[in-house]
């Protein structure tokens, strides 16, 4: 592994030297910790970026995940879907050798049958044997397969970078056709204690499911393929997995995992919103309203809490903690990205009473994000405590929310103008 030091020198003057004109829009995140946690390998002759899993409190030096590694595809995947904005977005082509070795990570990680490792070692060897690293198709492929998405947008129209183009497109075209072989059982059901439920979705899983069509509709948007049969499968999965019961203050929530729904990557709302983007359907956003109107207000009340298990009876069982920044930007792109498309002023208010838990409105009355450092705190436990470490997947769904709240404004603005 190449220095630590040696790399955050650089990027630390790739930053330095990049003379943005004046005209420039500058980004909102801070994304000066993310890239304190990046780190390159040689592999193959090859060099690879990685962002380390956690670093703790008080210094903020990485520290190696025991069992598993330093650097993984669930985090590497995302955060390029951050550098895809800041780069695209906000013109930071000083962040595109992070990028291009992030993408050669991904493809690494990849095999030629369409499945995916997760987790690698300071060593650069591949982590084949934990449980949550082993060659499979399930939540470390779905965030794999958008950071591919995010990278084919940034490198599609690059001419020095066809070569990797050639080789990212190659990955998606083995990856998938995993997915589609998925959703031959459509529209197959299967009796569960909530009555039939649809049988076609991986793991029967909602709220994996919601992370692949995050990247299909990505994939789609992009002109890559003609992905529709497929979204529109995985929208009408997630949408027969929505509870509905008017008068009940849990309406409108989508189950994530049989009869749970959890604040840890519920991005059912916002990849059904990015559907609603491709095909205009209004079953779709009548679907979102609901969860808006009745479910979100209902944890907006209670502070957001962690868990909520559901009996048949229509009782439920309620767990606060621990609340972490993923589980609060999957309900915070939903609601604004509601806002954005129904431009009614009350969804916008709503999604700003939820981005507020990274500014301290929250069980523990401390600010999650640090404006100055780029840091977003691990999590809120029992008590209420917080844990200051700040690894990379609080980081980067932080800075995800921060982005997405900076576009969605400036979206907002204009068709209010127009």
């Amino acid at each position: 592994m190449k220095k630590y030091l040696i790399v955050a020198l650089s990027i630390f003057l790739l930053i330095g030297c990049q003379k943005p004109s004046e005209s420039a829009v500058v980004s909102p995140a801070n994304m000066t910790h993310a890239l304190s946690l990046v780190d390159s390998l040689s592999i193959n002759d090859q060099i690879i970026y990685f962002i380390h899993i956690y670093a703790d409190a008080p210094d903020y030096q990485p520290v190696e995940a025991k069992g598993e590694g330093v650097g993984c595809v669930d985090d590497v995947g995302r955060f390029m879907e951050v550098l895809e904005t800041e780069i695209l977005e906000y013109k930071r082509t000083d962040l595109l050798p992070i990028a291009r070795g992030m993408t050669r990570f991904l493809l690494y990680m990849c095999r030629d049958d369409g499945l995916w490792y997760n987790f690698i070692d300071a060593n650069g060897k591949i982590n084949r044997d934990y449980r949550t690293s082993k060659a499979d198709f399930e939540w470390w492929a779905a965030r794999g397969l958008r950071g591919l998405a995010a990278a084919y947008n940034i490198f599609s129209e690059s001419e020095d970078d066809l070569g990797l183009l050639d080789r990212i497109k190659g990955k998606i075209e083995t990856t998938v056709p995993l997915l589609e072989e998925a959703l031959e059982s459509y529209p197959q059901t299967r009796d569960t204690e909530f009555g039939e439920r649809p049988a076609w979705l991986i793991r029967h899983a909602p709220d994996m499911n919601s992370e692949f069509l995050l990247a299909l509709t990505k994939l789609h948007a992009a002109g890559e393929s003609d992905y529709r049969d497929a979204i529109e499968k995985l929208a009408e999965g997630l949408m027969d997995y929505q509870f509905q019961q008017e008068g009940c203050r849990l309406n409108g929530m989508y189950f994530c995992w049989q009869n749970i729904w959890h604040n840890w990557g519920n991005n059912q709302a916002y990849a059904l919103l990015e559907t609603y983007r491709i095909t205009g359907d209004p079953k779709i956003l009548e679907s979102v309203q609901r969860w808006a109107d009745d479910f979100v207000s209902f944890l907006i009340e209670y502070n957001f809490p962690r868990r909520i298990e559901m009996n048949i009876d229509g009782t439920y069982k309620m767990s606060t903690c621990p609340q972490i920044a993923y589980g609060i930007n999957s309900l915070y792109r939903g609601m604004k990205s509601l806002a954005e498309i129904s431009g009614k002023p009350e969804y916008g208010t709503c999604a700003e009473q939820i981005f507020a838990w990274f500014t301290g409105k929250n069980i523990a009355g401390v600010a999650m994000y640090d404006a100055e450092t780029g840091r977003v705190y691990d999590g809120i436990n029992d008590g209420p405590t917080v844990n200051f470490n700040s690894g990379a997947e609080s980081t980067i769904e932080g800075l995800l929310a921060i982005q997405k709240r900076g576009l969605s404004n400036i979206i907002i603005r204009k068709n209010r103008n127009e």
